[in-house]
């Protein structure tokens, strides 16, 4: 056997290795990656969840000041409109 055909075995040999060390490898990772999506499935979302109400919670900012800020909000707001007269 001549030094180029020994040379050509020992490099088809070395592709076949990586190949199949490749292949592990993304194996591994679309396993990986597939179980990440799997865990997300199951994991569900609170009834309370603002996103899940028909009306988002930024749709009407006034109103929920002054449901949970009440007369904090009144005493910051009131002279908002003033600010044209001067």
């Amino acid at each position: 056997m001549t030094f180029v055909e020994q040379l050509r075995l020992e490099h088809a040999a070395f592709v076949k290795k990586e190949a199949a060390a490749f292949k592990r490898k993304q194996a591994r990772e679309q396993a990986a990656f597939m179980k990440k999506q799997q865990r997300q499935a199951k994991v569900k979302r609170e009834d309370k969840s603002m996103l899940r109400k028909e009306e988002f919670y930024w749709s009407d900012a006034p109103k929920y000041a002054q449901q949970y800020y009440g007369e904090t909000y009144h005493e910051t707001t009131r002279h908002d409109n003033d600010w044209g007269d001067y």
